[in-house]
């Protein structure tokens, strides 16, 4: 799961924000595509938007060993934008090794 700039959706006569974006895979043709299946999430981990997305061609043969890359690729394809953890929160998540 990835963390993305807010962005704000109206969905059955309210607005919702969403915060988080999750991808998983669904099937993967090996050399041809990949397909992974999309949500939006809120901050509470809420689902309210959600789709399937088929990558192949240039995007599919870029893939190289980080699967991060179809995060990316994903976000793009939703006009998001992946905000990367700050140096706060990664130094908090490091284990002290004393």
């Amino acid at each position: 799961m990835k963390q993305i700039e807010p962005i704000q959706i109206w969905q059955n006569g309210t607005t919702k924000t969403a915060t988080q974006l999750q991808v998983q895979g669904t099937s993967v043709n090996l050399g041809q595509e990949a397909s992974f299946y999309w949500q939006l999430l809120t901050e509470e981990c809420h689902q309210f938007s959600s789709g399937n997305l088929a990558i192949s061609g240039e995007h599919f043969t870029a893939w190289g060993a980080d699967d991060d890359y179809f995060y990316t690729i994903i976000a793009e394809d939703l006009s998001l934008v992946i905000v990367e953890p700050s140096e706060e929160v990664k130094e908090s998540s490091e284990v002290s090794e004393d």
